[in-house]
């Protein structure tokens, strides 16, 4: 079982109740009286999907034969015996951060670091997403990690094939087993939707498996987002992602997420294209300087994952 906190909505897409899948299993999520609960998504009596129900003060009703469940996952009521029997649901942990619903389908999951510019007011915070893409999860946390695409798939955007040498970079790990990435200098066109192009330093963070964080900076200016993965199955992703400027206030922040939501697109493209099977073994693919920090990624996973086939995490 995966020992991670999983992203399965944006907080406010969640009014009382909603089902979502992650890691091929169905999860129900619960709000009541300002608190999320979350549950498997399926009624222990013939499993029908709870979230296909309805929530009626406050509990769970499934759409099949009705039987009731509080926000604790305690059966409280079976129609047609008129009365209650000592039955639960299963029940994940759950947290909300950085405006996203988490779960973990298992008790004291990794925690990852939190992102300064949540809570610096001279930031503006722009919700990006849900993208819904029909490829492998760690292929396309590799895709959000890499610059070196960047004058292909994102020319006269991030990118621009006249300067597609990427210098070689600093990676670490830090105390918290985060991996770092830094100095990595990038000619960027139009690098965040306002047509001012120039040089770009990147800083990346690999928070967790499914957790990226990036920085880039130029004279002050500071351009940062954080991508949050639902691995749904081995070829089905969701990315939830917010950007964080401080600088370019006058600009609309629509057309900001417009310009995202482009990258995301082109991005989307070679991804659906790839395999649904993401290679721990460094032989499988060929690797030179630029993939530094998807090596340091792979590594990440095989200590932290190991072998998943479901999620087409192989050797």
């Amino acid at each position: 079982m995966i020992n991670e906190w999983i992203p399965l909505t944006f907080s406010d897409e969640l009014r009382d109740m909603k089902g979502v899948t992650t890691l091929g299993k169905n999860v129900l999520l619960l709000r009541y009286k300002d608190q999320v609960y979350a549950f498997s998504d399926l009624c222990p009596h013939r499993l029908a999907r709870l979230s296909m129900g309805r929530v009626i003060d406050g509990e769970i009703q499934c759409p099949y034969h009705g039987w009731r469940f509080n926000y604790k996952g305690e059966l409280t009521l079976v129609p047609s015996l008129g009365k209650k029997i000592n039955v639960k649901l299963t029940r994940y942990s759950v947290m909300e951060k950085y405006g996203i619903i988490w779960v973990s389908l298992i008790e004291n999951p990794y925690h990852f670091a939190n992102i300064e510019e949540w809570e610096d007011k001279k930031f503006r915070k722009i919700k990006c997403g849900p993208y819904y893409i029909d490829a492998n999860p760690f292929r396309v946390m590799e895709n959000l990690m890499d610059v070196s695409h960047f004058p292909y798939v994102h020319e006269g955007y991030l990118g621009d094939p006249k300067f597609p040498q990427i210098p070689e970079y600093e990676v670490e790990i830090n105390h918290d087993g985060e991996i770092i990435a830094k100095s990595i200098s990038v000619w960027q066109p139009n690098p965040d939707g306002t047509i001012n192009g120039r040089f770009f330093n990147y800083t990346y963070k690999i928070l967790s498996p499914f957790v990226l964080y990036f920085r880039k900076e130029d004279r002050g200016d500071i351009f940062s987002m954080i991508f949050a993965i639902n691995p749904v199955s081995k070829d089905k992703t969701v990315v939830y992602a917010w950007i964080f400027m401080n600088y370019a206030y006058d600009v609309d922040p629509d057309k900001i997420r417009q310009f995202e939501d482009e990258i995301i697109n082109q991005d989307k493209i070679v991804l659906e294209s790839q395999p649904k099977e993401y290679y721990l073994d460094l032989r499988r693919e060929i690797s030179v300087r630029a993939d530094k920090l998807s090596i340091f990624y792979r590594n990440m996973l095989k200590q932290r994952l190991g072998i998943i086939p479901e999620l087409g995490l192989v050797e």
